[in-house]
């Protein structure tokens, strides 16, 4: 097989490959039979702000702190300001594993014990965030858009200072006022972090002081009232952090008003449907041999009718599907042969599905060259529930609340 790849024209670029395959893949699986709009949209409607490859909530605010740190400084150059960034971030890691008990959050740790650092920086990792919960106020702008920004602007200022130094000493004084004036405007433009100070690393820790945690929070259900992470950090429902999964928070849907509720049986239905899917995705691949194929199979193959019975135009509307239009056919004709139970009509369309996004490399197109005893395609999804369970526990505890 021939190596793929890309050329790494920058930094920037590399970013948004990067942030494509986060998009792509659930617990490090790939989407094989593109559903992602799917689950990263209802993942975006239950759980804004949040991905899969966040580790814990400190770092909504360790980023901005350090970003902050790098407005202050000198330096005008992009390049060079992402660098400093970079070392920044990697300094961080190195602390916090020194001070930290439990290190299994922080960002790095297995690069660095390698002798290397990570490719996705937690500031990459964390700005979709820090701009959906207004903690980054400078609009959409990527990271490194970002970056020359506040150089360009910091440019500008040391021009205006030196043409000011020309000046007469009258003149001085306004100059100098006028600069700091402007300094002001400068910070209040990009950033709204209450709780940043510029000792802020002496204290350095991934737990969330309470000032931050109560920050953190009120940006959540400010930018994000409706959803089902800004009513939980709301309604201060501990209860939640003791679920294990995604299906197993229907216990607790009767606390949530009616549109969460609706939304969550539309994506619980949405899974249950996929996961059928996934199983005679791995029947195909091991040839008929993968023994827990046949478990699961027999577990669904009575059912099939009533699992392809979910509102699938409902999902279609309030995801804006329609503009994929290649998903909506898939997902409407595999729901009419689920339907009629054609097991080997869904089979062909699944198939067809893969070898259209993946071309030669659709596994489907190479049965019998897999592992019989592995499992491709993931399991039931989880849209991000566990991500923002450590979100959500992070915060409760800046607050004193007991630990579950």
């Amino acid at each position: 097989m021939v190596p793929l790849g890309w050329i790494d024209f920058s930094k920037n670029e590399r970013d948004k490959v990067l942030s494509v395959l986060d998009l792509l893949s659930e617990n490090g699986t790939l989407d094989e039979l593109g559903i992602a709009p799917v689950r990263d949209g209802f993942a975006e409607r239950f759980f804004p702000g949040t991905s899969t490859i966040q580790t814990r909530a400190k770092y909504f605010l360790i980023v901005p702190y350090i970003l902050k740190d790098l407005e202050h400084n000198e330096e005008t150059n992009p390049n060079r300001l992402q660098r400093m960034l970079d070392e920044s971030e990697k300094k961080c890691a190195v602390r916090l594993l020194e001070k930290e008990n439990d290190t299994a959050g922080v960002i790095g740790s297995r690069s660095l014990s390698q002798g290397s650092w990570v490719k996705r920086t937690p500031a990459s990792i964390y700005w979709a965030g820090l701009r959906s919960y207004g903690i980054f106020t400078g609009g959409g702008v990527s990271l490194s858009e970002y970056l020359r920004a506040i150089c360009s602007i910091k440019s500008q200022k040391a021009n205006l200072k030196k043409l000011g130094n020309r000046n007469d000493k009258a003149d001085g004084d306004e100059n100098e006022t006028d600069d700091s004036d402007a300094g002001g405007l400068f910070h209040k433009h990009f950033w709204s972090v209450p709780t940043y100070t510029p000792e802020w690393e002496n204290q350095l820790t991934l737990q969330l002081t309470a000032e931050e945690g109560e920050y953190l929070k009120h940006q959540i259900i400010m930018n994000h009232p409706d959803t089902m992470l800004a009513y939980i950090l709301k309604n201060n429902m501990t209860q939640v952090l003791a679920v294990e999964n995604f299906r197993e928070l229907r216990g607790l849907m009767p606390c949530f008003p009616e549109g969460i509720q609706q939304d969550y049986d539309l994506a619980c239905a949405f899974s249950e449907f996929l996961f059928v899917l996934r199983i005679l995705y791995n029947d195909i691949l091991s040839n008929g041999e993968n023994k827990r194929v046949l478990i699961e199979w027999n577990a669904v193959q009575d059912h099939l009718t009533e699992i392809a019975s979910f509102n699938l135009e409902g999902i279609i509307d309030i995801l804006f599907l329609r503009r994929n239009p290649g998903l909506c056919q898939f997902l409407r004709k595999t729901r009419e042969a689920m339907r009629a139970e054609d097991a080997e009509e869904l089979k062909t369309l699944i198939k067809k599905r893969e070898k259209e996004l993946k071309q030669g490399r659709a596994k489907t197109q190479h049965p019998g060259e897999f592992d019989p005893n592995a499992w491709y395609s993931g399991e039931h999804l989880g849209y991000r529930f566990n991500n923002a369970k450590t979100i959500i526990r992070d915060i409760f505890e800046s607050e004193g609340k007991q630990r579950v």
